[in-house]
C-alpha cells in the first residue's frame, strides 16, 4: 500500500521534531520538546553549555494566529541575547510524480460547472477558490481516452446567509480546505487541448468541517 501524501503530511510536524531531537542529541545537546520559554512554548529547546537554540517547526500552511505566535516568540528570544531562534520548514521526501498539464484548471472548471453535493450543503453559498496539491496515482490510455486517478485539495469560500445578511452583520464568511479523490476521463478536443469528457468519481472529504 502506498501512503498518500495528505496522510504523510498529517504527521510531518511530529516526524520532523523527532528527527531534529535525534540530530541535536547526537551533537551533544540536551533537547526538550514543547519546552517553556518565558510565556511561550517552543517545539524544541536545545542546550549545550552556554548555548541555547530555540526551534519552531513549520509544516504546511499556518494559521494567522500561529504566525503571530511565532513572530512574538522570535522577538522574545532575540531579546535574550545569546539565544538562537530557528524556524525549520519540514518537507516530505521528494518523489517522482505523474503530471498532466493544467490538471488543476481542468478540475477547477469541472467543479464550477457541477459543485459536489458534499460541498454545496456546507453553506448557503459555496464557492470554489482553488484546486491545489494534485497527486496523480494512475494514468491509463485507451484509444483517444485518458483515464486519470488521483487526489488533491480543494479550497472553498463558505457564505452562511445572503449578501444582505452579510451587510447587516447577520451572515458569516469563512475559508476552508478539504481533501478529495477523483477519477476522470480526458480527451483531446478539436483544438488539441485536453478536456474532461467524463467524471467517473469525485469525492470530497468534508468530515473535518463537522469535527
Amino acid at each position: 500500500m502506498e501512503i498518500k501524501k495528505r496522510f504523510l503530511e498529517k504527521y510531518l510536524h511530529e516526524i520532523a521534531i523527532e528527527q531534529l531531537v535525534e540530530e541535536y542529541f547526537q551533537k551533544g545537546y540536551n533537547v526538550t520538546k514543547e519546552g517553556q520559554i518565558g510565556n511561550y512554548r517552543a517545539d524544541l529547546i536545545a542546550k549545550k553549555g552556554d548555548e541555547t537554540i530555540v526551534i519552531e517547526v513549520k509544516s504546511g500552511k499556518m494559521t494567522p494566529d500561529k504566525k503571530e505566535t511565532i513572530r512574538q516568540l522570535g522577538n522574545f528570544i532575540r531579546s535574550q541575547g545569546n539565544y538562537k531562534f530557528f524556524i525549520v520548514v519540514a518537507t516530505p521526501p521528494k518523489e517522482k510524480k505523474l503530471e498532466i498539464a493544467e490538471i488543476e484548471s481542468l478540475l477547477f472548471n469541472a467543479l464550477i460547472n457541477r459543485l459536489p453535493s458534499e460541498l454545496d450543503e456546507l453553506s448557503t453559498h459555496t464557492r470554489i477558490d482553488e484546486i491545489t496539491e494534485i497527486d496523480i496515482d494512475e494514468i491509463s490510455i485507451n484509444g483517444h481516452a485518458i483515464f486519470v486517478k488521483g487526489d488533491g485539495v480543494v479550497s472553498v469560500e463558505l457564505q452562511i446567509g445572503s449578501d444582505g445578511d452579510l451587510v447587516r452583520g447577520d451572515g458569516l464568511e469563512s475559508h476552508e480546505s478539504f481533501p478529495f479523490d477523483f477519477e476522470i476521463t480526458l480527451e483531446y478536443n478539436v483544438n488539441k487541448g485536453l478536456e474532461i469528457s467524463e467524471v467517473d468519481k469525485f469525492y470530497v472529504d468534508t468530515s473535518s468541517f463537522y469535527d
